[in-house]
């Protein structure tokens, strides 16, 4: 083995590392405790010898102050770690260090099989779109409107949830490319790694394919979008399966696109599972506002979703 090769293993090797904290730090955010915005109380009825459970719904809160909050709870997540998750946790983020490690390996394969396969190449740009900003942005719009238009409070606030979601998963998969700076493999087929401040070359004409194929971007939007409804919407069992499937297929299209590495599509996909859940849960019931009125009340973003 030459001097290069082990260098670009060992090379490598650290960045896999880096994955793997990555990877643990976002997928905390799946079993964080306390995940819901409204406090449960328990009411004993003696004279039916049953438990009722009565909802106090929270105040309206407002997004900005939200936004702040859900973001350094995202960010902190490692730190709720138990030692229980780290039973999945470990061999997860070691399974996807090793594939990174085989990424080009790997991506020549799926080129291999993409070209040699009529109906990937018709399929792949369809499901490849199903991550655009447009597209999942416009979605989570459309059940919101929907829900406003017919009065349906859970359809509303799931689109609302949604949108919300992936706002906050573009700021964390935008901080981590911009930390990262991984080339795409549309560019020469090889896994190199130009971390910041080296990824601030963007900003002076260089492409951005330079720097930003870790993690994916439309595998985030589209598990984050997917994961939202699924939560919402988990009592049929149907639409949990669509949900993910539509995910799954979204992510795998990024790498038969040659637009990512397997590995980038594998965190993105974890990361957009981890937010949508934690968010999903935790603001089933809230309100928001987006700014106070001068007659005291305030301009409502959401509804609310009573069981």
């Amino acid at each position: 083995m030459s001097i290069n090769r082990l260098l670009s293993c060992v090379f490598r090797i650290l960045y896999s590392v880096f994955c793997i904290s990555s990877l643990l730090f976002f997928l905390a955010i799946s079993i964080s405790t306390n995940l819901f915005a409204q406090e449960v109380v328990e009411i004993k009825d003696s004279a039916i010898n049953k438990t009722h459970i009565d909802y106090a719904y929270p105040k309206p809160q407002w997004l900005g102050k939200t936004f702040l909050q859900d973001q350094a709870h995202i960010w902190t997540s490692p730190l709720r770690i138990k030692k229980k998750d780290l039973h999945y946790l470990i061999p997860l983020s070691l399974a996807t260090a090793i594939i990174m490690v085989f990424d080009e390996d790997i991506n020549q394969k799926t080129q291999q099989f993409k070209n040699n396969n009529q109906w990937v190449k018709n399929l792949s740009p369809i499901l490849t779109d199903g991550g655009e900003i447009p597209v999942v942005g416009g979605i989570s719009a459309a059940m919101y409107i929907t829900g406003l238009a017919i009065k349906d409070d859970k359809l509303m606030q799931t689109g609302a949830i949604a949108g919300y979601a992936l706002v906050n998963a573009a700021v964390v998969v935008t901080v981590l490319k911009m930390i990262a700076g991984r080339q795409r493999p549309r560019v020469d087929g090889t896994s190199n790694w130009k971390p910041f401040p080296q990824t601030l070359e963007q900003f002076n004409g260089t492409s951005s394919d330079y720097y930003a194929s870790f993690p994916s971007g439309h595998s985030i939007a589209a598990w984050t979008l997917a994961t939202v409804v699924a939560e919402q919407y988990k009592e049929t069992k149907v639409i949990p399966i669509l949900m993910y499937t539509f995910a799954t297929g979204v992510a795998l299209s990024r790498t038969t696109e040659n637009a990512h590495w397997l590995s980038d599509a594998i965190v993105g996909s974890a990361l957009g599972f981890g937010i949508g859940k934690y968010l999903a849960k935790k603001h089933k019931s809230t309100k928001w506002f987006l700014f106070p009125s001068q007659s005291g009340g305030s301009l409502m973003v959401t509804g609310i979703y009573r069981l």
